[in-house]
Protein backbone atom coordinates (compact mmCIF):
# COMPACT_ATOMS: atom_id res chain seq x y z
CA UNK A 1 0.00 0.00 0.00
CA UNK A 2 1.53 3.21 -0.21
CA UNK A 3 2.21 5.39 2.48
CA UNK A 4 0.21 8.37 3.41
CA UNK A 5 1.45 11.92 2.69
CA UNK A 6 3.04 14.33 5.73
CA UNK A 7 1.87 17.44 5.65
CA UNK A 8 4.40 19.89 6.81
CA UNK A 9 3.22 23.00 8.92
CA UNK A 10 4.15 26.41 7.64
CA UNK A 11 6.39 28.06 10.42
CA UNK A 12 5.88 31.06 11.90
CA UNK A 13 8.36 33.63 10.21
CA UNK A 14 7.09 32.45 6.89
CA UNK A 15 3.10 33.00 8.00
CA UNK A 16 4.04 36.06 9.76
CA UNK A 17 5.89 37.60 6.31
CA UNK A 18 2.53 36.70 4.59
CA UNK A 19 0.40 38.32 6.79
CA UNK A 20 2.24 41.27 6.60
CA UNK A 21 2.50 41.25 2.72
CA UNK A 22 -1.21 41.06 2.82
CA UNK A 23 -1.45 43.86 5.17
CA UNK A 24 1.41 46.04 2.57
CA UNK A 25 -1.10 44.72 -0.01
CA UNK A 26 -4.13 46.09 1.56
CA UNK A 27 -2.90 49.52 2.32
CA UNK A 28 -1.25 49.89 -0.57
CA UNK A 29 -4.38 49.88 -2.38
CA UNK A 30 -6.00 51.69 0.16
CA UNK A 31 -3.48 54.71 -0.32
CA UNK A 32 -3.28 54.19 -4.24
CA UNK A 33 -7.52 54.73 -4.01
CA UNK A 34 -7.13 57.68 -2.15
CA UNK A 35 -4.57 59.02 -4.39
CA UNK A 36 -6.62 58.84 -7.31
CA UNK A 37 -9.52 60.51 -5.94
CA UNK A 38 -7.76 63.59 -4.82
CA UNK A 39 -5.59 63.62 -7.91
CA UNK A 40 -8.75 62.50 -10.26
CA UNK A 41 -9.73 66.02 -9.80
CA UNK A 42 -7.31 67.43 -12.04
CA UNK A 43 -7.68 68.50 -15.36
CA UNK A 44 -8.07 65.74 -18.23
CA UNK A 45 -5.46 65.29 -21.16
CA UNK A 46 -1.87 65.71 -20.57
CA UNK A 47 -1.69 65.20 -16.97
CA UNK A 48 -4.86 62.50 -17.10
CA UNK A 49 -1.68 60.16 -18.96
CA UNK A 50 0.62 61.41 -16.59
CA UNK A 51 -1.36 60.67 -13.64
CA UNK A 52 -2.56 56.67 -15.40
CA UNK A 53 1.33 56.50 -15.82
CA UNK A 54 2.36 57.17 -12.14
CA UNK A 55 -0.11 55.44 -10.64
CA UNK A 56 0.87 52.27 -12.42
CA UNK A 57 4.51 51.86 -11.22
CA UNK A 58 2.35 51.64 -7.38
CA UNK A 59 -0.13 49.16 -8.27
CA UNK A 60 2.26 46.89 -10.21
CA UNK A 61 4.22 46.83 -7.01
CA UNK A 62 1.07 46.28 -4.93
CA UNK A 63 0.31 43.60 -7.37
CA UNK A 64 3.27 41.98 -7.01
CA UNK A 65 3.19 41.81 -3.41
CA UNK A 66 -0.13 40.55 -3.54
CA UNK A 67 0.74 38.10 -6.34
CA UNK A 68 3.77 36.67 -3.88
CA UNK A 69 2.01 36.68 -0.35
CA UNK A 70 -0.66 34.51 -2.50
CA UNK A 71 2.15 32.06 -3.52
CA UNK A 72 3.82 31.74 -0.53
CA UNK A 73 1.84 28.10 0.49
CA UNK A 74 3.36 27.05 -3.23
CA UNK A 75 7.14 26.30 -0.80
CA UNK A 76 8.33 27.43 -4.55
CA UNK A 77 12.16 28.73 -4.11
CA UNK A 78 11.21 31.16 -6.63
CA UNK A 79 8.90 33.20 -4.32
CA UNK A 80 11.58 33.61 -1.30
CA UNK A 81 14.17 35.07 -3.63
CA UNK A 82 11.39 37.65 -5.09
CA UNK A 83 9.75 38.20 -2.07
CA UNK A 84 13.39 39.05 -0.50
CA UNK A 85 14.53 41.41 -3.75
CA UNK A 86 11.22 43.25 -3.43
CA UNK A 87 11.09 43.85 0.19
CA UNK A 88 14.66 45.17 0.24
CA UNK A 89 13.69 47.28 -2.10
CA UNK A 90 10.98 48.65 -0.76
CA UNK A 91 12.94 49.45 2.12
CA UNK A 92 15.88 51.36 0.55
CA UNK A 93 12.73 53.28 -1.04
CA UNK A 94 11.26 53.77 2.39
CA UNK A 95 14.87 54.79 3.90
CA UNK A 96 14.68 57.17 1.06
CA UNK A 97 11.46 58.87 1.51
CA UNK A 98 12.37 58.93 5.81
CA UNK A 99 15.00 61.18 4.76
CA UNK A 100 13.10 63.16 2.97
CA UNK A 101 10.64 63.65 5.61
CA UNK A 102 9.10 61.39 8.56
CA UNK A 103 5.76 60.84 8.44
CA UNK A 104 3.82 57.51 9.71
CA UNK A 105 3.33 55.83 6.80
CA UNK A 106 6.67 56.47 5.50
CA UNK A 107 7.73 54.67 8.73
CA UNK A 108 5.04 52.12 8.32
CA UNK A 109 5.73 50.73 5.40
CA UNK A 110 10.10 50.58 6.05
CA UNK A 111 8.64 48.49 8.84
CA UNK A 112 6.57 46.41 7.71
CA UNK A 113 9.18 45.81 4.77
CA UNK A 114 11.70 44.87 7.48
CA UNK A 115 9.76 42.79 9.30
CA UNK A 116 8.95 40.93 6.14
CA UNK A 117 12.52 40.93 4.92
CA UNK A 118 13.75 39.67 8.11
CA UNK A 119 11.26 36.99 8.80
CA UNK A 120 11.81 35.73 5.44
CA UNK A 121 15.75 35.39 6.11
CA UNK A 122 15.70 33.38 8.93
CA UNK A 123 16.35 29.49 8.89
CA UNK A 124 13.08 27.94 9.50
CA UNK A 125 11.88 29.90 6.17
CA UNK A 126 14.85 28.87 4.31
CA UNK A 127 13.94 25.19 5.15
CA UNK A 128 10.81 25.55 4.43
CA UNK A 129 11.04 26.76 0.94
CA UNK A 130 14.06 24.69 -0.33
CA UNK A 131 12.09 21.25 0.90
Amino acid sequence: MSEPYSIEAMPQSVSVARICMWIQAGLGLVGLFLLFILLGSAPAGAIGGALLLALSIPLATILLIGLLASRIGSRHGWVRTAGLVVEFLLILLGIWEVLGGVSFGNVLGVLLAAVVFGQLCRSSSAMWFDR
